[in-house]
């Protein structure tokens, strides 16, 4: 996983990015590149672990930046204070760098919403243009499953 391509992931955590980056008019890295932003920019609980590491163990070690994670940081061109929070949160879950930022973007894919439904059926739909999907039914039919 040198470059940490989409084609690296699961492919429903891929098909899932792909789709949205197509229904946003982007690309899927630039995609991913402002889902990394924001995730790094969003408070999580292993930040509260990364507060006391730095106050209390100002020496813990922290994950060494190999060629996969110098590969990860060019490839989708994230401001200095994104890796270094994900470099932070790396050592403090006590995993590499690109481990690290993998699991977040799985995390990101399988938090779906009613818009990653709707695109799925929509693109199975085009793929099948002799299927007849009622959207109405299946919108709604979501909308029981998840509660809204």
């Amino acid at each position: 996983m040198t470059t940490m391509a989409i084609d690296d992931l699961p492919a429903p955590a891929a098909d899932v990015l792909r789709r949205r980056a197509r229904a946003a008019g982007t690309s899927t890295a630039a995609l991913i590149r402002e889902e990394l932003i924001s995730l790094a920019r969003t408070r999580v609980p292993v930040d509260a672990v990364v507060e006391f590491l730095e106050s209390e163990r100002p020496n813990h070690p922290m994950p060494e930046i190999d060629s996969e994670a110098m590969a990860l940081i060019h490839t989708y061109d994230l401001p200095m204070d994104a890796w270094s929070t994900f470099r932070r949160r790396a050592a403090a879950a006590r995993i590499p760098l690109t481990a690290y930022v993998r699991q977040e973007l799985l995390t990101v894919a399988r938090r779906t919403t009613m818009q990653d439904v709707i695109l799925e059926f929509e693109e199975l739909q085009q793929l099948n243009p002799g299927l007849r999907l009622d959207m109405d039914a299946i919108i709604a039919s979501a909308r029981d499953a998840r509660a809204e």
